[in-house]
């Protein structure tokens, strides 16, 4: 069945948040939208004029009818006017027991009205939150249901404590108002915090961003994403809609999500071949090259890889004419998809393509990463290599993984650069717990299994297979070092 969320929130004529933003949100995401309306507002993209309540009692007749017929994939509850409206949501949520509830406080617009009185905001706290498996404050949202002033990461963990200890699961502070690169936190019951960063955006067109997030979570909850991915997919996808903003009025424009429709959108719900792709991007990824075993042909190596263990095969030759790189990237790619494996292209998106490889991988001097995923889709990989947290940030919202190095230092790659060492990859994987990791560079079978007890997804070879004197063999051991490697890092998690 068509995974469904309701969203309980306010009337914006303008468009750009509350009931109108989240159902368009949900439709972006394949989920069909159930709504409960709390208020009509007169607002324009100047502001809010005007508030006017839904009384409790139609918000109860919306709610249990709605409710008592549909049973919603997820439920994001926006603006709510006063203590009677919570109450009565609050109690629909106790009958009812939907899954996936995320509360986004909205309590005042950017331009300062007050939505939610302060009787509201002391039931909210008491009645509606112990029911909620998140909830999104800003930092603003975050001092007024704490009474703390918020302004960086020690009083967000202080406030967050303080929601967390009023029942709800998990608190996501949205951290857009910090100086510097935007982080938002996630806190949860159990658990040590995540951070989630991103790129800031630089324009005046935000009306409804927070609407836009937030229901952007649910939806991807709603279609049976865990918790972490669907807050990253959710800021991704809120990072590339900023670029492209509806301006409609005279005033602000709010961020768009029709981006979504085109081939060339960030994937935010994850279909079944991407998620297929996804899960075997594990284990030995395998590069071949010709210059260091002339001697060999690719079909060889491939083979022999395959035969040792390797998931991944990734086709780098920089060498070959287009057409000749064409023909052996189709003959690679049916020996690995016969295999039941991943096969990437190095740096061209057109072979990629003209082959059916299951992706591409990026250097920085190739084409840029949103070109990349407008041109091969939503379905396809993209990996983007990274060196540090910044070109990290830059690329996330398009990157199906990271490639980072080069770890140890290479003799294969010339633009490489300096050894950045397993620590930058670490610092790469807590920032994005959720975005596959991809270490390469002058890994071999004598520090392998560091590299994956440090927390490699996936380990990137080159010299250590291709110039084995028994390929099989050699992949095979290296497969082994990975898998004690990531044997040794869970048994030290579990003691």
């Amino acid at each position: 069945m068509t995974p469904t969320a309701l969203t309980i929130a306010g009337s914006d004529p303008s468009g750009g948040a509350g009931i109108q933003r989240d159902l368009r949100t949900f439709s972006a995401h394949s989920v069909a939208g159930l709504s409960v309306i709390t208020a009509i507002t007169a607002q324009n993209s100047h502001g809010v004029q005007s508030i006017h309540a839904v009384n409790a009692d139609i918000l109860a007749e919306q709610l249990f009818c709605i409710l008592e017929d549909t049973r919603p994939n997820a439920v994001k509850i926006g603006m709510l006017v006063n203590a009677q409206q919570v109450r009565v949501v609050a109690e629909a949520l106790r009958r009812f027991r939907p899954p996936n509830v995320i509360l986004d406080p909205v309590l005042a617009s950017s331009g300062g009205v007050s939505f939610l009185d302060h009787e509201g905001q002391h039931v909210m706290l008491t009645d509606l939150m112990p029911l909620c498996d998140l909830v999104t404050p800003n930092l603003d949202e975050a001092a007024i249901l704490t009474g703390l002033l918020v302004h960086d990461s020690t009083t967000m963990e202080a406030a967050a404590e303080k929601l967390l200890a009023s029942g709800a699961k998990a608190v996501l502070i949205k951290g857009g108002h910090l100086t510097g690169a935007p982080h938002d936190t996630l806190f949860v019951q159990q658990g040590a915090p995540t951070q989630f960063l991103g790129s800031r955006v630089d324009t005046e067109h935000t009306h409804g961003t927070g609407c836009l997030l937030s229901s952007a979570i649910a939806a991807s909850l709603a279609r049976g994403t865990d918790l972490h991915t669907a807050i990253h997919e959710a800021k991704a996808l809120a990072s590339e809609a900023l670029l492209n903003p509806v301006i409609l009025g005279k005033g602000r424009g709010y961020p768009d999500t029709k981006s979504l429709n085109h081939p060339g959108a960030t994937i935010v719900a994850l279909d079944g071949r991407v998620r297929d792709r996804l899960s075997l991007l594990q284990g030995l990824y395998v590069l071949t090259d010709p210059h260091i075993r002339p001697d060999r042909s690719a079909e060889q190596v491939v083979e022999a890889a395959l035969q040792g263990g390797a998931n991944i095969i990734q086709m780098r030759d920089k060498s070959l004419p287009t057409q000749e790189l064409v023909e052996l990237a189709r003959r690679l790619c049916e020996m690995v998809h016969a295999a039941g494996k991943l096969f990437l292209v190095n740096d061209r998106v057109d072979i990629a393509l003209a082959s059916n490889a299951d992706g591409v991988h990026l250097g920085p001097d190739d084409i840029h990463p949103a070109d990349a995923r407008r041109l091969l889709g939503p379905n396809k990989l993209v990996g983007v290599s990274t060196g540090t947290l910044e070109e990290a940030i830059a690329a996330a919202p398009y990157a199906s993984y990271f490639g980072v190095g080069a770890i140890f230092g290479t003799q294969t790659k010339h633009d490489a650069g300096a050894p950045v060492g397993i620590d930058r990859m670490r610092e790469i994987k807590a920032a994005f717990p959720h975005i596959p990791i991809v270490p390469i560079g002058g890994i071999n079978a004598e520090n392998l299994k560091e590299v994956s007890h440090a927390g490699a997804d996936a380990i990137a070879v080159v010299s250590a297979v291709v110039a084995a004197p028994n390929i099989e063999q050699a992949t095979s051991e290296l497969v082994s070092l990975y898998q004690q490697g990531k044997s040794d890092k869970l048994q030290s998690i579990t003691t």
